[in-house]
């Protein structure tokens, strides 16, 4: 008996300790990360972008709240659009409406909440900065072909919905350059250009943002665009 008892407390002696051991280390991260390498404070569209903001983004998919406020403390400027279904296995949930970012995307951006924050992250983040190092110039105008359609992957007649569906993917087609050239992923994506360069980086830096994202190299119906997603899959290709 009393050696069960011992076994107890000290197992209960081990678990307080690691509690304690625990807490030391939660309050060490919180007093000296600084906001954009602490997992444990909210993110921030503004700050610069780590190795755990995509993990920041993945888990504001279920809070929603935690989303929105994302948002408000951004200089983007958005609607938020009420809950409805819009079509047979279609929806709006969690959806906002961009009004004003720092490129024209020419209106109809309407996403789910983590898939705006991570559009306005690469933006602010990847695409501009290569931009003007490519370039020496920004952005002005990005060339889509939408976020929400009520459709099948692919626009197939059978199979499962689009992560267009639920306004929770972007197709991007090209963009305009201050000067008024245009980069296009169906003239420019592959070459040995700058332009191809370009396409090439933000690519590649869209995977650090979005959970899919899809380009020509990953079928013929993606030889016009990019497409970037926020669902449950992740696919860089």
């Amino acid at each position: 008996m009393n050696t069960r008892a011992g076994k107890t407390l000290r197992f209960i002696a081990v678990v307080l300790m690691l509690l304690l051991i625990g807490f030391g280390c939660y309050k060490l991260i919180m007093l000296f990360l600084p906001d954009n390498v602490n997992p444990f404070q909210p993110l921030r569209i503004a700050d610069k972008p780590t190795f755990v903001t995509k993990t920041k983004i993945n888990r504001l998919k279920s809070h929603p709240d935690e989303c929105f406020a994302v948002l408000e403390n951004s200089t983007l400027t958005f609607e938020k659009i009420e809950d409805q279904k819009t079509g047979e296995n279609c929806a709006y949930k969690n959806v906002a409406m961009l009004q004003q970012s720092g490129i024209s995307y020419g209106g109809d951006i309407v996403l789910k909440c983590p898939a705006l924050v991570a559009l306005a992250i690469w933006e602010r983040h990847d695409l501009q900065p290569l931009a003007i190092k490519l370039f020496n110039q920004k952005i002005i105008r990005v060339r889509h072909y939408g976020t929400y359609a009520c459709r099948n992957i692919n626009n197939a007649r059978q199979g499962r919905r689009s992560q267009h569906a639920y306004a929770n993917a972007i197709d991007i087609a090209g963009f305009v350059l201050a000067d008024g050239r245009e980069i296009s992923v169906l003239k420019d994506w592959g070459k040995d250009s700058e332009k191809g360069t370009f396409l090439t980086a933000i690519h590649q830096s869209a995977c650090k943002r979005f959970s899919t994202v899809l380009g020509p190299n990953y079928n013929d119906l993606h030889k016009n665009h990019f497409h970037f997603d926020q669902g449950a899959w992740s696919i860089c290709r």
